[in-house]
């Protein structure tokens, strides 16, 4: 029936095939797509569809019926997730006899990109097929509307428009609504990802944009996983329940994703020909050979869940008196810049675990004082190294209530005197190469298990240009490592650490305390 429809119908069967409204179920909606775009744009089919075309569909749709509020289409370049994408508007736009969706924005790094897909969008709907048989969707009347290659408005009030990523998104409001949905497309480009400034400010805008949605509105973006330094990665790490993440490599698992498309020889001359194959065929920035900790073993980590939180201190494991315990600590200034995190790790489990964890970019540094003492006394007041490049009130105010404070030689100033005693660890580019490449070692060995999933990203994030020891204003980067350092110290403190000794007198249990060594 549908052949005879589509080979002999009328115009008016025709369009009854493809249009919809809010009763018909997904799957009927997304045949009409197909049924749509093979009919009037079948140029763009000349190989049969890859089945992750299927899941771009699906998910552009979640989108458009408000099932999700984003929807992260990081598929390899070249597999036609653009093209899909301007078709799936354009047959929204067409058949949706609800009009559900009135306001549409395109947003790109490049003016170019983002007028260059409104274009595009047009050129289907003024095709001389689509026009005979939707002459309504630009038939004239008296109300002015748009038609430019900026953007344009149907006459029945859908309206797409184009504007870059780099300009402010706020306050976006089309005469008494907001837009319905956003699509960001290229929004992150290599250029992007030189300048920390420009990185941060295209976050900014796309967090804007966000914002300014209509009550059910979502967000599409369409990238290329090239960097774990940006915000692509950003959205990908991202906590949240109301987001469709779809990673397509060109190849997974030894297997072609689109066997129609592409051959193993065609493979091999793009993966000779690309400057960065991983980032944009296989969505894997971190195969990287700049990538610093070994991937396999953190893909291979296990992830817990805290049996306790406690004041954003997350705890993995319950504490045994007999084991070796130590902190380590990475101090921020508390003004939402960069974090006060610790690590805690137990060293007398094979491998060694890391049992507990804090992260806070709000903490003043006196008050991390008292909260790293409040932590080591949840492990028995095990020992803790606190990092004492800066804000030394952290360190004073742990000392003052009585932690166990690691303490080490400092620099003899004068010939003839004696060196100083310092409390907690200090970083410079030497004892940093060191501890991270200590750290690397451990992972390396299986000698430890992280536990958190956040301590994990990191580790999975870092990279050799990030051990190079420069100060970077923490504003402009969307990258910190904060609980990273503070595990390196906590590890530097294996042969450090003392387990407190117990002994009963009167069925009470005695703690003697050990110092640790220095």
């Amino acid at each position: 029936m549908l052949e005879e429809i589509l080979f002999n119908g009328t115009i008016e069967e025709k369009k009854a095939l493809f249009q919809f409204d809010s009763t018909d179920s997904d799957n009927a909606v997304l045949l009409k797509f197909n049924l749509f775009s093979r009919e009037f744009f079948s140029q763009y089919f000349k190989v049969k569809d890859a089945p992750f075309h299927k899941q771009i569909d699906a998910g552009n749709l979640s989108i458009y019926r408000a099932k999700a509020k984003s929807f992260i289409n990081l598929a390899f370049r070249g597999a036609s997730k653009t093209t899909r994408t301007k078709l799936f508007f354009a047959f929204t736009i067409a058949n949706d006899t609800n009009a559900s969706r009135k306001y549409i924005k395109i947003l790109s790094h490049d003016t170019t990109n983002c007028r260059q897909f409104t274009t595009d969008v047009y050129n289907m709907l003024i095709d001389p097929r689509v026009k005979q048989m939707y002459p309504e969707i630009f038939v004239k009347s008296d109300t002015k509307r748009e038609e430019t290659m900026g953007g344009f408005t149907t006459s029945n009030g859908i309206k797409m428009i184009s504007d870059t990523v780099g300009t402010s998104q706020r306050g976006s409001i089309r005469e008494d609504s907001r837009p319905d949905i956003v699509l960001f497309d290229d929004f992150e480009t290599r250029e992007t990802l030189r300048s920390a400034v420009k990185t941060i400010t295209i976050w900014s805008n796309m967090q804007e944009a966000r914002d300014g949605l209509s009550y059910n509105g979502g967000c599409i973006y369409l990238g290329n996983y090239i960097s774990e330094m940006g915000n692509v990665h950003r959205l990908v790490m991202k906590d949240d329940d109301k987001k469709i993440l779809l990673k397509i490599p060109i190849i997974e698992n030894g297997e072609i994703t689109w066997k129609a498309r592409y051959t193993a020889e065609d493979i091999e001359f793009i993966k000779k020909d690309c400057d960065d194959f991983e980032g944009e065929f296989l969505c894997s920035p971190s195969a990287s050979k700049d990538v610093y900790f070994d991937r396999e073993m953190l893909d291979k980590m296990p992830v817990r869940e805290p049996i306790q939180i406690i004041a954003e201190f997350k705890m993995f494991r319950k504490y045994n008196p007999s084991h070796r315990y130590a902190g380590g600590m990475d101090t921020a200034g508390g003004v939402g810049l960069d974090s006060s995190t610790s690590v805690f790790i137990d060293f007398d489990c094979v491998p060694a675990q890391v049992v507990g964890t804090f992260v806070s970019n709000t903490i003043l540094p006196e008050a991390f004082g008292d909260e790293i003492y409040s932590q080591a006394n949840r492990f028995g007041g095990s020992l803790v190294c606190p990092e004492n490049n800066k804000y030394d009130q952290t360190i004073l105010k742990a000392r003052q209530l009585g932690a166990k404070l690691y303490t080490g030689i400092g620099k003899i100033i004068q010939i003839h005197t004696v060196a100083p005693t310092t409390f907690g660890w200090r970083t410079d580019s030497l004892s940093k190469s060191r501890m991270l490449s200590s750290m690397r070692e451990a992972i390396e060995s299986g000698l430890i298990e992280l536990n958190d999933k956040d301590l994990i990203n990191e580790f999975k994030s870092y990279t050799r240009n990030d051990l190079i020891d420069r100060e970077i204003d923490a504003r402009l980067t969307t990258r910190h490592f904060d609980l990273l350092i503070a595990c390196c110290i906590a590890w530097q403190m294996k042969d450090h650490a003392r387990p407190n000794r117990t002994f009963m007198i009167s069925n009470e249990v005695i703690i003697e305390e050990t110092n640790p060594a220095i």
